[in-house]
């Protein structure tokens, strides 16, 4: 998985990841300003993209924010990618967003806007797959947990 850190305008990539075989990457020594996160998600196959019609829902992206998790439903399969280690990041400017930034035949969906405070920001980051059952019950939460929500910006 690509994960791309950009300047919050999107004109120039800070730095750039490839998630490890635990689905782990990491951004530090991050100078102070605003940032956003893309990542590009590779296509799943086999039972991380089978749906049931049962397990339907409507919802790209979801965030707790209890745990810091992201949900997000695309036609590359079902993830959900954790934030932890936030160092020098400003809480009330760690935003979820969702929107799909086009590249010549790539497309990389920007799941994140935050801040760095000063110098020595840091992120952790961890992707993983979910089957279309455990993205369901994960986002469905969000009727009865209020630390959830569904992310603006869906189009």
């Amino acid at each position: 998985m690509s994960l791309f850190l950009e300047d919050s305008s999107g004109t120039e990539t800070v730095a750039f990841q490839q998630t490890g075989e635990q689905g782990k990457a990491s951004f530090g020594f991050l100078d102070g300003g605003s940032y956003r996160l893309l990542v590009e998600f590779p296509q799943q196959n086999g039972k991380w993209v089978k749906e049931k019609r049962r397990h339907s829902i409507l919802t790209k992206a979801a965030y707790n924010s209890r745990n810091n998790t992201y949900y997000y439903q695309g036609k590359e399969g079902y993830f959900s990618i954790k934030f932890s280690g936030l160092k020098k990041i400003d809480q009330e400017n760690f935003r979820p967003v969702f929107r799909e930034v086009r590249l010549e035949e790539d497309i990389q969906i920007n799941v994140l806007q935050f801040q760095a405070l000063k110098k020595g920001g840091q992120i952790n980051i961890s992707v993983r797959t979910l089957t279309a059952a455990r993205f369901k019950k994960k986002v469905e939460k969000a009727e009865n947990d209020i630390s959830m929500l569904s992310v603006p910006g869906i189009k």
